[in-house]
């Protein structure tokens, strides 16, 4: 099934924030996702801190696809669809609370697992990667100099579109963020073209182990009227 926006007034959208928060087991499943969240992002900084102090003493890699594209000024781009990504993930689920414990834990997870992957394979920077500053809290958050595998700006968009699957204009606009993330990074050579052509194959993945050991009542009653009285996590 496909749903568009919630109907109705200010009142219905009060309320179901309300009916799901006043649920105990509804915000122990929400805080087991910021618990999983904190740990990813502490994760993934420690490991981007780790490469960044060695990120010029490693050797680059040809690539097909790099080696024949020329580069191109997506800096602004990159950087600023960050906070476009989390200002839209932030809408969805104001209007779709019963997302908010799963989509918390699937973005946990997908830190957890890219902190893994970057520090096992520590890509040396290329000379004709485009240089982005770091200096303002958006352009550090979008760029790191050599964080290579996998590409987080193509594998959070692609993740939320498998999370918000059933919700067919935020499915088409994460793919959309997705798809554009991904010329953009190449473009800019960011990323080696593996660390974005790898995406499709890995994040499904993430939410499968996802939806099978952290998966709730809320997101499985996503159509459902009525609403679930415990949760799993």
């Amino acid at each position: 099934m496909h749903y568009g926006v919630p109907s109705g007034s200010m009142k219905d959208f009060l309320n179901r924030h309300k009916t799901l928060w006043s649920q105990s087991a509804f915000r122990r499943s929400v805080g087991v996702g910021i618990l999983i969240l904190t740990i990813g992002i502490g994760f993934i900084s420690a490991a981007r801190d780790h490469l960044t102090g060695m990120a010029y003493q490693l050797s680059s890699s040809p690539d097909l696809i790099l080696d024949n594209l020329p580069v191109r000024g997506m800096d602004g781009f990159i950087v600023w669809g960050v906070p476009l990504v989390i200002a839209i993930t932030v809408s969805i689920l104001l209007f779709y609370p019963r997302l908010i414990p799963f989509t918390l834990k699937a973005i946990g997870a997908l830190l957890l697992v890219r902190a893994f992957f970057i520090i096992l394979t520590p890509f040396g920077v290329r000379t004709d990667q485009l240089v982005i500053s770091s200096d303002g809290f958006f352009q550090r958050l979008a760029y790191s100099s050599n964080d290579f595998f996998f590409s987080g700006h193509v594998a959070f968009p692609f993740l939320l579109a498998l999370v918000f699957w059933d919700i067919l204009w935020a499915r088409i606009l994460m793919l959309m963020l997705c798809t554009l993330f991904a010329a953009g990074v190449l473009l800019a050579h960011t990323h080696y073209s593996i660390d974005v052509f790898a995406v499709p194959f890995l994040i499904p993945t993430i939410v499968t182990i996802c939806k099978k050991y952290l998966d709730d009542p809320w997101r499985r009653s996503l159509g459902s009227a009525a609403l679930p009285s415990a949760a799993i996590l």
